[in-house]
């Protein structure tokens, strides 16, 4: 366990991020059942990837898998109007106040709503709410639209 520690510290705080995650993206593309299956097995050794969910079994790429869906019915939403349900898998990353149209995120940085929802008219409905950011982990169930701004009732 110590080495699987080591190397895992190793790819996370050692090599550039940003080439590691080029690189990643790169083979996560390839259709081939080895690599496929070579690089979930890899996968499976640094997370807490649990499949029993997806609604194949096998897949044709790791983007496919990244991308998984899932079975019908794995996570029924709760059908009340009053409760705010995530698309996704998540931690809760950041949360607060909408301060003049600006929310900060990852690490403390701020971003506009505009830049995280793409559209200024909808951003501007959200100008002095509240967000929640939900940070996903790389075994987390992903497939959701990117921003989900959400009016909640009072």
């Amino acid at each position: 366990m110590a080495g699987q520690e080591n190397l895992n510290f190793l790819l996370t705080n050692r090599i550039p991020r940003r080439g590691l995650t080029l690189f990643v993206g790169w083979l996560s593309r390839i259709r081939n059942p080895f690599v496929c299956d070579a690089s979930i097995a890899i996968w499976k050794l640094f997370s807490d990837l649990d499949l029993s969910e997806a609604r194949k079994t096998r897949f044709d790429s790791l983007h496919d898998c990244f991308t998984r869906e899932l079975q019908e019915g794995a996570r029924p939403v709760d059908p009340n109007p009053d409760v705010l349900t995530s698309p996704c898998d998540g931690i809760i990353g950041a949360c607060g106040q909408v301060s003049d149209g600006m929310v900060l995120q990852a690490k403390g940085f701020p971003y506009s709503v505009a830049d995280l929802v793409g559209d200024p008219a909808l951003a501007e409905r959200y100008r002095n709410g509240t967000y929640v950011t939900l940070r996903l982990t790389s075994s987390m169930y992903h497939r959701f639209m990117r921003h989900m701004p959400c009016v909640l009732r009072r």
